[in-house]
């Protein structure tokens, strides 16, 4: 079932952290983003996965709540969205230390848009996390994204105590990116 919160984001964050095994939290930029729609069609891919081995998947957008259905609508995605268009939770998980996740300047976005991030953490500790830096060279944080299978793949294997399945996570091309938007 879809779930959206829009009031107080990191008592929201901190209460699911609380309550899960593990969190798997992705930001993303809007509905209008091809590269986010495919990272979204991606996770939805692996949401029961995670959600078996007692994880939680929720996804943090600054981006007005009335788009969110056309992003559902998109990508298939229906589980849990923070609705921080105030970038609230970012800041805090900023000054906590856990990462840092870039916010630009974009139009319809009055505080800002949040960049592409993923975070994986249990109660103890940080699994992964990873914040693009967006540039000219990743089309201002449109692509060069890491492979959430793959990251949902070596953070299991940590969480079990296991060797990593992969010992370098490459970032998805252009290309790539574009297929995974088309083919899901």
């Amino acid at each position: 079932m879809a779930v959206t919160t829009t009031s107080n984001p990191v008592q929201r964050y901190d209460s699911i952290r609380a309550e899960s095994g593990f969190v798997f939290v992705v930001f993303y930029r809007g509905h209008w983003c091809p590269f986010c729609q495919a990272y979204l069609k991606q996770l939805q891919s692996l949401n029961q996965r995670i959600t078996d081995a007692r994880g939680h998947v929720v996804t943090v957008t600054a981006e007005n709540e009335f788009e969110l259905p056309k992003m559902r609508e998109a990508t298939g995605y229906d589980g849990e969205t923070i609705v921080d268009t105030e970038n609230i939770l970012a800041k805090e998980l900023k000054r906590r230390g856990i990462i840092d996740v870039a916010i630009s300047d974009k139009n319809g976005y009055p505080h800002g848009m949040a960049q592409p991030a993923v975070l994986v953490g249990t109660k103890q500790k940080v699994i992964y996390r990873w914040a693009i830096v967006p540039s000219v060279m990743n089309l201002g944080g449109a692509k060069d994204r890491p492979s959430l299978k793959e990251i949902w793949e070596n953070a299991e294997a940590e969480m079990q105590g296991k060797q990593l399945v992969h010992a370098t996570i490459p970032l998805q091309s252009f290309i790539q990116g574009i297929k995974q938007k088309i083919f899901g």
